[in-house]
């Protein structure tokens, strides 16, 4: 089963600018900017998605809230290059294939440098994953910012 943003369940949701190979081997994933300003990530589980099991695959959602960090921390890196330096995560539920599947979070602080992020990643009102993380701010020629 493939999706498409074509699904009526991301209706308002746009991707990222740009390319990432990963992310488009992964997903695809959608964010979306809500009427308070935050901001909402999303993809439809499918088969590839999967483990041996026939559950949600702890990388997939992994990959998902990293991705969901970047979305999240969108105001704070906007036009600046930067990286991921820690994602933790707590996995609290399984999801299958079908389910929609969706980020939330917040920045709880920055600096100069870094911006400090936590979220969690649910379905259907239960929670899948509980993430946080630092995403470290690059200079634009690609030297770490002091």
């Amino acid at each position: 089963m493939s999706t498409t943003q074509t699904d009526p369940r991301l209706h308002g949701y746009q991707k990222w600018e740009g390319f990432d190979p990963f992310e488009e081997q992964s997903g695809p994933f959608y964010f979306k900017q809500a009427d308070d300003g935050s901001y909402h990530c999303a993809f439809i589980a499918e088969a590839k998605h999967m483990n041996g099991q026939g559950s949600m695959h702890g990388g997939m959602l992994m990959t998902f809230a990293d991705y969901a960090m970047f979305v999240v921390a969108r105001p704070a890196i906007e036009n600046v290059p930067a990286v991921t330096v820690s994602c933790n995560s707590e996995f609290t539920s399984a999801a299958g294939i079908g389910e929609f599947i969706e980020a939330t979070g917040e920045i709880v602080h920055e600096t100069g440098s870094m911006v400090f992020v936590r979220g969690k990643i649910a379905t259907g009102g239960r929670a899948l994953l509980n993430f946080s993380g630092v995403l470290k701010k690059l200079r634009p020629r690609g030297g770490a910012t002091e």
